[in-house]
């Protein structure tokens, strides 16, 4: 019981600490992408956001595989992982799909706002603070009678 909590806790650490470097990094290749003329070139430019991109989807797997190993070590019941993969899932399709809508129908610029803010819930603890409380109510059986 106590290496589990202790694991939690390195979880929790983790979790945090993840957070800082996802910001840290990504406020740097937008003030570098920011600079556009001033600082770099057009070709370097694109391999920032091409780097952005691969970035976002990497830390979105990262935050998914921290709500796995929380949702495991609180519940060890596997329709928590299905639930959280389905969920992550559905943010990264519901961003890839209003990408190809804005690129084909009208502007990626447009529909770039919509996408940013659905990958920035899968970058973030987000999931895992609605999936634990969720989680908990469900196992205490709340709601059904």
């Amino acid at each position: 019981m106590r290496k589990k909590k202790l694991f939690i806790a390195l979880l929790i650490i983790l979790t945090i600490g993840l957070g800082f470097l996802r910001d840290y990094v990504f406020v740097h290749i937008n003030e570098k992408t920011g600079q556009g003329l001033a600082g770099i070139s057009n070709h370097e430019q694109r391999e920032l956001f091409m780097l952005k991109w691969l970035l976002t989807f990497a830390f979105a797997f990262l935050y998914f595989g921290a709500a796995v190993l929380f949702l495991h070590l609180l519940f060890k019941k596997k329709k928590y992982f299905q639930l959280t993969a389905l969920i992550y899932a559905a943010l990264i399709l519901i961003s890839v799909f209003t990408g190809a809508t804005g690129y084909f129908f009208f502007s990626f610029e447009k529909a770039y706002p919509f996408i940013r803010t659905v990958m920035g819930i899968a970058q973030s603890p987000i999931v895992l603070m609605i999936l634990i409380p969720a989680c908990l109510i469900n196992e205490s059986k709340l709601f059904i009678k």
